[in-house]
């Protein structure tokens, strides 16, 4: 890719990466830097990557940040008080406390699939498994789901839509599951139960949502000075600004 195309791929889903990484982290500056090194590390490797392949991207962002710290201590992380999400988009923050409990794969899956808005056949690349293992806990991810926002409702009212059962059983498309979303933004909202209009609300909002402003400018800033081959200054002036 040139650099323009690189420049528009990357800005493109610099969102995406940056949710993904957060839900594996839990911290605001830790994700912004991780997002920062795969940005370098994609430039780098930019001879390597189509604007098809936003799959090698994710996996490189996965590696950096399971690098950075191991699941076990984020999940010890993730139990403590919410101090940890202060100053965090609170759509996110609502989205990470109810993922909180979920198995670290299970969180992958949904966050890649819900927030990302990747493929199945991109997040099994991304997370090396089965498509078949991507669709088992993209479903039971999502009931549970439905279930910590409904704790006592029946997972059985489907009639107000027929993408419903489908999008349960975690076989939706991409397009399905936007048309399930375009549905509950226009829709009289009394016609779905509370915990679907919630849930498909809440990624709504969070596909819509974007990095704060000065962290892109930071992150542009990085990146023009990584292509007129200012590193050592890119990186000096990214790790002041993450303290």
């Amino acid at each position: 890719m040139d650099k323009s195309h690189f420049n528009t791929f990357i800005f493109s889903n610099a969102n995406k990466i940056y949710y993904y990484v957060f839900c594996i982290l839990k911290d605001h500056k830790q994700s912004l830097q991780i997002v920062s090194q795969t940005i370098e590390e994609c430039w780098d490797k930019r001879s390597e990557i189509a604007p098809t392949d936003l799959h090698k991207v994710f996996q490189l962002a996965r590696k950096l940040a399971k690098s950075n710290a191991s699941y076990s201590n984020v999940s010890q992380h993730s139990t403590q008080s919410d101090q940890y999400l202060q100053n965090v988009n609170p759509v996110l923050k609502k989205f990470c406390l109810l993922i909180k409990d979920y198995a670290p794969l299970q969180a992958e899956v949904i966050c890649l699939r819900s927030l990302a808005r990747l493929s199945v056949d991109e997040i099994a690349l991304i997370l090396e498994v089965g498509i078949n293992n991507v669709i088992s806990i993209l479903a039971n991810a999502r009931k549970m789901m439905r279930s910590a926002i409904d704790p006592v409702g029946v997972l059985n009212d489907f009639s107000c839509h027929e993408l419903l059962p489908k999008y349960y059983s975690g076989n939706t498309s991409i397009d399905e599951e936007e048309q399930l979303r375009l549905f509950v933004s226009r829709m009289d909202l009394t016609e779905i139960p509370d915990a679907d209009r919630e849930i498909l609300l809440m990624f709504l909002k969070l596909g819509n949502a974007e990095i704060p402003v000065e962290d892109s400018e930071m992150l542009t800033s990085k990146l023009k000075e990584l292509q007129t081959g200012k590193i050592k200054k890119a990186f000096s002036k990214f790790r002041k600004q993450s303290k």
